[in-house]
């Protein structure tokens, strides 16, 4: 019989996912993953879909835990302006993982993060936070691609090559090792 793993505190745990998911090598969708200087309790990092319309642009994301964590769960805020059926206009999504009736202490960010990103490449409009826009999500899909795509064109965050990304991680590989 396998013993379970004790749970740790919130930063010391933080820290140990943070770092876990910096080496992550096949989860390229999200990019730039940091906590915030002198911060653990905030981390940001770039979204970047791959399915369309959202695969033409980057997304800001903001994650905020509590001190109670992981005994309540973080909060998610896009801070680029999308058209999506399960995230409002003030960035707050609707992810049932992060309801506090379907939190589990035992839930980890990384799979909390692999929820989102899914959410945001296939919108899920039985989770809408946006009704009008999950209706038409539904009832007129072309029309929703159409409103969406030119969201991602107004209004989202530059997109940085593989190679950009690639000197990003190194300096930052360069910075940690100073420290």
């Amino acid at each position: 019989m396998k013993k379970e793993e004790p749970i740790m505190d919130g930063p010391k745990r933080m820290q140990n996912e943070l770092m876990m998911m910096m080496g992550y090598k096949n989860f390229d969708q999200l990019q730039l993953l940091q906590a915030a200087k002198d911060n653990i309790y905030k981390w940001d990092a770039l979204i970047l879909p791959n399915s369309p319309p959202y695969d033409k642009g980057a997304f800001s994301l903001e994650i905020d835990f509590p001190k109670e964590y992981p005994f309540r769960p973080p909060t998610l805020h896009i801070n680029t302006k999308i058209y999506h059926p399960n995230i409002n206009e003030k960035g707050q999504i609707c992810l049932p993982i992060l309801e506090p009736e379907h939190w589990k202490p035992t839930s980890r960010i990384d799979t909390v993060l692999q929820v989102l990103v899914a959410t945001i490449n296939d919108p899920q409009p039985e989770n809408a936070y946006i009704v009008e826009i999950s209706n038409q999500f539904v009832n007129d899909p072309q029309k929703f691609f159409k409103m969406a795509d030119a969201w991602v064109t107004r209004y989202s965050d530059y997109r940085p090559t593989e190679q950009q990304l690639a000197r990003i991680a190194k300096r930052r590989k360069k910075a940690l090792m100073k420290k």
